[in-house]
């Protein structure tokens, strides 16, 4: 029953949570090498915090070729998903990018309304004493937002680094975590990108590079693809993670991200 009450809360919070955690109890990993258990309060499966490495292929983004298996860090894509700390982290990430600009005008600013627009007895009217009053079409907001505000808050480091080990162990697990062996495309076209996403089968993707930025011809060839976003390294963030179906990192960007969060 608790669990069911967390999942309801988590899917009136936000949905990107619910579409992500979702996939978790009805996915299983799709790599035969992932030593995954299962846990019998939830019934889903996830990586095992014993096993002692985890694996992945690695994959040539041009030609869709294996190159070979790459040894990732349990601490970071091993371990539990944990539905309140990524709901936590994703409701901190949207309260922090909010303008809270938003304002209304109440009566005393807005333009008008004066004068009493007809004496108080004598008329069989309702008596009224401004036409800008809240009752009125064209009146002040009652109420309303009184911007600019503030909704920003802190959450503490070890609660975002611990949600975006989640959010990795949850797309490994499913097996929507992929690791390529570099973003650099020889073209910067649109129809050069969407050939290599057809190739991967690959619809909703996040394209994780290694460093502080990103390739050109990527960043021009993914400009114009729906539902397909990159990001550097530094710029990673668990809401990003959890709105895309499918995680592309490349190799250098996912030892950034074990040097990173394995400590």
């Amino acid at each position: 029953t608790r669990v069911y009450v967390m999942l309801n809360r988590l899917y009136s919070s936000h949905w990107p949570v619910w579409r992500c955690f979702r996939l978790v109890f009805t996915s299983s990993p799709t790599e035969s090498n992932v030593h995954t258990e299962t846990c019998a309060a939830t019934q889903m499966t996830v990586p095992s915090l014993m096993s002692p490495k985890l694996e992945s292929w690695l994959t040539c983004l041009e030609t869709g070729n294996k190159l070979g298996i790459i040894d990732l860090d349990s601490r970071v894509f091993g371990r539990q998903p944990r539905l309140d700390i990524i709901q936590r982290v994703v409701v901190w990430q949207l309260a922090k990018r909010r303008a809270g600009t938003a304002r209304v005008k109440v009566r005393s600013e807005v333009r008008g309304g004066g004068k009493k627009p007809w004496p108080q007895k004598g008329f069989g009217k309702a008596r009224q004493g401004s036409i800008r009053a809240p009752q009125w079409r064209g009146g002040g907001v009652v109420h309303g937002p009184r911007g600019p505000v503030s909704y920003d808050y802190t959450l503490p480091k070890k609660v975002r680094s611990l949600g975006l080990c989640a959010a990795l162990s949850v797309k490994y697990s499913q097996g929507d975590l992929f690791v390529v062996d570099s973003l650099s495309l020889q073209s910067h076209k649109t129809k050069h990108l969407l050939s290599i996403l057809n190739k991967h089968q690959w619809e909703s993707v996040l394209f994780v590079n290694g460093g502080e930025t990103v390739d050109l011809n990527m960043s021009l060839a993914s400009h114009n693809i729906e539902q397909v976003d990159v990001l550097p390294s530094v710029g990673i963030n668990v809401y990003s993670i959890i709105l895309r179906n499918t995680l592309v990192l490349t190799i250098g960007a996912v030892r950034l991200l074990e040097e990173r969060l394995s400590g």
